[in-house]
């Protein structure tokens, strides 16, 4: 089974999450999930997520420290596995390409929300990492 390596972004902003709900007729459409996307060869996880965040949202962005919880889901494609980086957006967003909705979430909203398998399991332990309720 191929094992695919994803990037997401964890971007908290005044005590908000950021994140994207997925667009319709895309793989997992109407879902929820931290962006990011695919690691190219070549590219470290950090300038991957540098990089979608730049042609997801036209933004520029900071990649901080790693988060602790990676995710991990197998799908009828590959495995695919989620690792996790603290960001900021340095400039605005422009644009957005493959979500319908964009939005800040407090730690409740986000847990009455439906993510991508992939990353639900970063959640748990963002809550716990004090990600305000």
């Amino acid at each position: 089974m191929a094992i695919i390596k994803v990037v997401g972004a964890i971007i908290i902003m005044d005590g908000k999450l950021f994140a994207g709900k997925r667009a319709a007729g895309r793989h997992l459409g109407g879902y929820w999930e931290f962006p990011g996307g695919k690691i190219e060869p070549g590219e470290t996880p950090q300038s991957a997520l540098r990089r979608e965040l730049e042609e997801e949202f036209g933004a520029d962005a900071t990649i901080l420290g790693r988060f602790e919880q990676a995710g991990d889901q197998e799908y009828e494609f590959g495995e695919v596995v989620l690792d996790c980086f603290y960001a900021q957006f340095e400039t605005p967003i422009t644009k957005t390409v493959a979500h319908d909705e964009l939005r800040w979430l407090t730690a409740n909203q986000a847990r009455a929300l439906t993510w991508a398998p992939t990353d639900r399991p970063v959640l748990p332990q963002l809550s716990k990492d004090g990600l305000p309720q």
